[in-house]
Parts: structure tokens; C-alpha cells; sequence
């Protein structure tokens, strides 16, 4: 008696000269010089442009939002001068951190008696501040802050 044979497409395919079917092992082994040429071309064409033109340069600005508790009796002057201070520090921190960091923005908002208003804005890229590391030049100070803080 003799066994039907299972249909070629029901068995993965048929081994060439011979008669068993293909292993799955056996399959991807004989595509698989053609999947890492193709794997290899695919990677290969795609690292192209960065050997032909240099990357594009990015800017990175980074934002920061601090948040300074006005203490009881201080005078607003006082407080604008200690806001200048923290914000002085974390421009330099800003630079510090991360040297491809181009512009750095910080916002200092003053807290008095639960009421947030920001106080002044230090706008910097890392060249200016380089040449003039000082927040007065670069601040843009909100002068209605004075009135609205308690």
C-alpha cells in the first residue's frame, strides 16, 4: 500500500533532488545568505547620506520655570535680587549639563501668600553668556510684578 503524498505547498516546499521536504531549519538556511545581503544593502543605503553630507546642526533651547517663595518681610527689592541670583545659577547649571545646549530660557515667578507672578524672564544663548555672563543684560524684567505682589 501505498502513502499519498502531502502536496508540496502543504510540506514548506521539496528539497531539490530529493524527494523529503524542506526542514524549516533547511529553508532559512538557504534564503538566509540572501536575507543578510538584503539586511546589509538595506542598512548600508540608509548610513549613505551621513557619509555623503555631515548631519544637520540642531539648536537646543531649554525652558525652565522657577517657582521662589517670597519670605515674610522681605522687601520686593530684595526678592527681585535673590530671583537674580537663583536664575544666574541655573542658566550656568543649564550650560553645564549639556554641551550642546545653544539658548537657555528661565522664567523666575514669585510666590507671595499663595499668589505666583512671574518676576523676570533670562533669554541667553551660550555665546552671550560666554561674553557676558550677567542676568541684568539678558533679563526682561515684568514690572507690573511690583504692584501685584502682596
Amino acid at each position: 500500500m501505498q502513502r499519498a503524498q502531502p502536496s508540496p505547498s502543504s510540506r514548506g516546499g521539496i528539497d531539490p533532488g530529493c524527494d523529503r521536504p524542506l526542514s524549516p531549519v533547511r529553508a532559512i538556511a538557504r534564503l538566509g545568505w540572501r536575507v543578510a545581503l538584503a539586511v546589509f544593502l538595506g542598512l548600508a543605503g540608509s548610513g549613505l547620506p551621513y557619509l555623503v553630507a555631515p548631519p544637520v546642526a540642531t539648536a537646543y533651547t531649554s525652558r525652565l520655570n522657577i517657582f521662589l517663595i517670597r519670605e515674610a518681610g522681605e522687601s520686593f527689592d530684595s526678592f527681585l535680587q535673590r530671583s537674580e541670583i537663583v536664575a544666574r545659577a541655573a542658566v550656568q547649571r543649564s550650560f553645564d549639563a549639556d554641551p550642546e545646549m545653544t539658548d537657555v530660557i528661565v522664567t523666575m515667578v514669585g510666590n507671595s501668600q499663595n499668589i505666583s507672578i512671574p518676576l523676570l524672564t533670562v533669554s541667553v544663548s551660550r555665546n552671550n553668556w560666554r561674553l557676558k555672563p550677567d542676568v541684568s543684560s539678558w533679563a526682561t524684567y515684568y514690572e507690573g510684578a511690583r504692584n501685584l505682589m502682596p
